[in-house]
């Protein structure tokens, strides 16, 4: 049976590759097809945004649970979460930028100027798709954790239950 915390894995690599591509094709529509490549790079922007979305809200249910395993910090969750619902809100803005410029020119080329604005709203919030994964990644993989020694990867914190609320978190 597919989880929360399953959708929260096979989603969560998509915003960062999705904004990484959307910006390879912004630089090649000013060497090549314009328009095609610039329009088609909003789009991949509006999908990045929606996996963004779909990694965030299915992050209470991978932070639930991997809490008492072996290695894993509520602090280096945290910061990820953190993080994480920054990126989905700076992801969520971009995608409607995007969505914006589609309708603006649906019947006109796509200028150079919104394309350099989008290139570098988009390298920035691929930056922060990207951080958000390194902080990730750092709750289960202590070799990418800063200072970390052999003997985190056994330390095993208590598993704490998710208070009762609509925040629910930590």
């Amino acid at each position: 049976m597919l989880s929360g915390a399953h959708i929260h894995l096979l989603v969560n690599h998509a915003p960062i590759f999705g904004s990484l591509f959307a910006l390879a094709l912004l630089v090649a529509s000013w060497f090549t097809s314009p328009d095609v490549l610039r329009r088609t790079a909003f789009v991949v922007i509006i999908g990045s945004a929606i996996a963004g979305a779909t990694a965030d809200l299915s992050g209470d249910s991978a932070q639930d649970a991997i809490r008492g395993f072996p290695g894993v910090k509520r602090e280096i969750i945290h910061d990820h979460e953190e993080m994480g619902d920054k990126a989905y809100l700076l992801g969520g803005v971009l995608g409607v930028l995007a969505l914006g410029a589609l309708i603006k020119w649906r019947n006109k080329p796509v200028p150079t100027s919104a394309s350099v604005v989008m290139f570098a709203a988009t390298a920035f919030v691929s930056g922060a798709f990207v951080y958000t994964a390194l902080l990730g990644g750092q709750i289960r993989h202590t070799e990418v954790r800063p200072g970390a020694t052999a003997a985190d990867a056994a330390v095993i914190e208590p598993r704490s239950q998710r208070p009762p609320g609509p925040e629910g978190g930590e």
